[in-house]
């Protein structure tokens, strides 16, 4: 049951208790069994969203004052200017958590602006005395230094922006893959605060934003910074990635909630089934060394760091999917076995490409009639029209690819709209929604 809900029965619990429906005894034991509901209004998040555009502008309105004028000033006033903008975001923080501790918007303005004052004062004493460092260095010093604010403060701002810098400095050093490669680790110093802010509570906007953002970066960088030693590895790694994304999304770490509101169940399912799909396609498996993006002829130590993380990606992956099996969470399983079908596929794709066509073309099927089953026994809609629309897509996707006649392929069409319509309609009907 999701917060709203939880909310809406405290608000029913009187009224049960008046008409006689509900004991007080069994009222209570209700409320110690889903515990206290925060209320966060709208008003509450407009407040931590505004707090946070604030901080933005305010900083980046000072960084342009201070570069505008910045060759008027001598040596002295500009190595004081640069500290200035530091001096006044660590004030304003340690006011902030001397008074309003207890304020998300309030912690999370003042670490963003903190947090962005210590990349201008970075840049401003870099100029001034002249210190030469690449685009790579600055970016790797700044986030080192904002790790302690995200701690400090508990905001998860500075832990995006934090993963962000270090996503764009691995894409620099993307042909670099002993540096490319640091990526996990670094991104590792805050999985921490991660796990901090869904145990205390998943439903936050915070949370969300920032699963967001973490999913996006651990994207990138796997782009950049695995599958340079082996060709077409990454049919591989990123339907794992993916699928660690998907299964993860499905803890319970806290209660139940809405897909938005677990974006790596959520994103997870949707890139599992892009890839899935894309894998029906001969093109991909024909030329599956030509999207062998930065590839490089690296050996030895060099490629080592690939190996490792690539391991322990699919290992991580299969160990997951083991799991969900062996408590027989079979529909979550079926959903991230396409990693595990995409070895497969990849090692017999040599004998002929149309092995690995018939895998997923029959995986989509089958997790297609699975998701309509699923919905129709629960009397979910939305389940059963999720599952309709992969299986109208599959087949759609098989009509184009094929020599059928456009008569054919249009009365196809016609018969996917009508079972559309006929599952719709009866379901609708179950549930009272139509007569």
């Amino acid at each position: 049951m999701n917060k709203a809900s939880i909310r809406w029965l405290y608000q029913e619990l009187p009224d049960l208790i008046a008409k006689g429906i509900l004991t007080k005894e069994a009222a209570d034991k209700i409320q110690q069994h889903y515990g206290e509901v925060k209320n966060v209004t709208k008003t509450t998040a407009t407040l931590i969203i505004l707090g946070i555009l604030g901080s933005l502008l305010i900083g980046l309105g000072i960084i342009l004052l201070l570069a505008h004028n910045w060759d008027q000033f001598s040596r002295f006033t500009r190595a004081v200017l640069s500290f200035m903008p530091l001096v006044l975001g660590q004030c304003i923080a340690l006011w902030v958590l001397k008074n309003r501790p207890q304020s998300g918007a309030f912690k999370e303005g003042s670490a963003t602006f903190l947090s962005l004052m210590v990349g201008a004062s970075i840049s401003l004493i870099s100029q001034t005395y002249n210190i030469s460092a690449d685009a790579g260095t600055f970016i790797l010093t700044w986030m080192f230094l904002i790790i302690p604010i995200t701690y400090l403060m508990q905001a998860s701002l500075p832990a995006a922006i934090y993963l962000i810098g270090i996503t764009i400095w691995s894409g620099i050093y993307w042909d670099n893959p002993l540096k490319a490669v640091l990526f996990w680790p670094l991104a590792a110093i805050i999985i921490p605060h991660f796990i901090w802010t869904l145990r205390q509570e998943i439903y936050v906007l915070r949370t969300a934003v920032l699963s967001f953002i973490m999913i996006i970066c651990i994207s990138f960088a796997a782009s950049f910074s695995l599958g340079k030693t082996w060709p077409g590895s990454w049919i591989i790694i990123f339907p794992s990635i993916y699928s660690i994304f998907y299964f993860l999304g499905w803890l319970k770490i806290n209660k139940t909630t809405t897909n938005w509101q677990r974006p790596l169940r959520l994103v997870g399912a949707v890139g599992l089934f892009i890839f899935a799909f894309q894998f029906t396609f001969r093109y991909v498996w024909q030329y599956l060394g030509a999207y062998s993006y930065g590839l490089r002829d690296f050996s030895g130590i060099s490629a080592l760091p690939d190996h490792i993380i690539t391991i322990a990606v699919v290992s991580t992956a299969a160990l997951l999917f083991y799991s969900n099996i062996k408590r027989k969470h079979l529909d979550i399983a079926l959903f991230g076995a396409v990693p595990l079908l995409a070895m497969i596929a990849y090692l017999v794709k040599e004998q002929s490409v149309v092995f690995p066509l018939l895998i997923f073309n029959v995986y989509l099927f089958i997790l297609s009639i699975s998701r309509i089953i699923t919905g129709i026994r629960s009397s979910n809609l939305a389940v059963v029209n999720v599952g309709m629309l992969m299986l109208a897509l599959l087949i759609i996707a098989r009509f184009f690819d094929s020599d059928i006649s456009f008569i054919m392929k249009g009365l196809a069409f016609i018969i996917v709209g009508i079972g559309f319509l006929a599952v719709n309609l009866k379901l609708a009907r179950s549930l009272g929604g139509a007569k």
